[in-house]
């Protein structure tokens, strides 16, 4: 699955799938200041472009 493939708006379920980790762990990670989450209600969602950026943020080159 590319990218766009993604809906616009990530629940968490999809953060945790993309991810590959556990649901705990995605939630330890939305309390990070700098995760672009979105919380409407109760909800917490992430705009998908708006995750990829974060995450593309969070790599590094080990040489």
């Amino acid at each position: 699955m590319t990218r766009k493939d993604y809906p616009l708006i990530l629940q968490m379920k999809d953060v945790v799938k993309i991810l590959g980790f556990s649901k705990s762990t995605v939630y330890s990670l939305i309390q990070e200041p700098d995760f672009p989450i979105l919380q409407i209600n109760n909800r917490k969602v992430v705009y998908r472009d708006d995750f990829f950026v974060w995450l593309d943020s969070k790599r590094r080159v080990i040489s």
